[in-house]
């Protein structure tokens, strides 16, 4: 019976599966044997494995292993988490209208902020993206995750100097939050402040790191001049950036940067 459950999630993953998730799943994904082993104990299919399922789903980009963990799981994790956590996967996945309905019917049966923030992180609304940051901030204005996405519609907006206060304020409260971190390496790097931006890029601390942060830092190395760093990393992820999510700039823009990089004589 075990092994019926269970059988669908993989033994383990590699480190290059992880590094290819999104920045904001790498250390999820990082702990799945944790995650699949805490299933594994559970009685009924439940939250972890709900979790492990949809950690596996986003490493190996196969839908089928959230398909399958929410089936079993759906009776047995409150109705908002199922939701939310499968809307998560299938928006990672490309499937952005289906995730989009699903966290929207979980923000209809929960609003606490870890629910909002999911919605704000999916819809392209600016003014629903900001409506649901300041909901959650009119409740606790320190937090950092509704700081980071009123900050990203300020910018979208075109309110650029609002959005970097808005970010240096989350930077204040936490020195290393890794997404406040690149979201200010992305407004240096929009302002063609190289320099700055690859400074905030290099403070990320995550392991490991993200195809598409080594990417980020590539292409600052290379328009600093630096061509043999860039390069240095441009071999290592030739290969995999065809594979990585959230690619800054798309695809093949940056297939061609890197072949650029890589045949260059410097």
């Amino acid at each position: 019976m075990m092994k019926e459950k269970y059988g669908f999630l993989p033994r383990r993953l590699s480190r290059q599966e992880v590094a290819l998730a999104p920045s904001n799943w790498v250390r999820v994904l990082s702990h799945y044997s944790y995650r699949r082993r805490r299933a594994l104990w559970e009685k009924k299919p439940g939250y972890h494995t709900l979790l492990a399922g949809a950690i596996a789903a986003i490493a190996k980009k196969n839908r089928g292993l959230i398909d399958i963990a929410a089936e079993l799981t759906t009776d047995n994790v409150p109705r908002y988490v199922h939701l939310t956590l499968v809307s998560s996967v299938l928006r990672c996945l490309g499937e952005k209208d289906e995730g989009l309905r699903m966290i929207r019917k979980a923000a209809e049966l929960d609003r606490s902020p870890a629910t909002l923030l999911s919605l704000a992180a999916d819809t392209d609304d600016l003014d629903e993206r900001e409506s649901l940051a300041r909901e959650v901030l009119n409740s606790n204005p320190k937090d950092s995750e509704a700081l980071r996405q009123l900050a990203y519609s300020r910018y979208f907006k075109g309110d650029r100097e609002g959005a970097e206060r808005l970010i240096d304020e989350v930077l204040l409260q936490e020195p290393a939050n890794i997404h406040a971190l690149e979201f200010k390496g992305n407004v240096y790097f929009d302002k063609e402040e190289y320099a700055k931006a690859l400074e905030q890029y290099l403070q990320i601390k995550i392991r490991p790191v993200p195809v598409s942060l080594q990417f980020k830092i590539c292409r600052c190395y290379y328009l600093l001049g630096m061509v043999r760093k860039a390069r240095r990393i441009a071999k290592k992820i030739k290969d995999k950036i065809t594979c990585a999510y959230d690619i800054e700039g798309g695809i093949e823009p940056a297939k061609e940067l890197l072949a650029k990089i890589l045949s260059s004589s410097q």
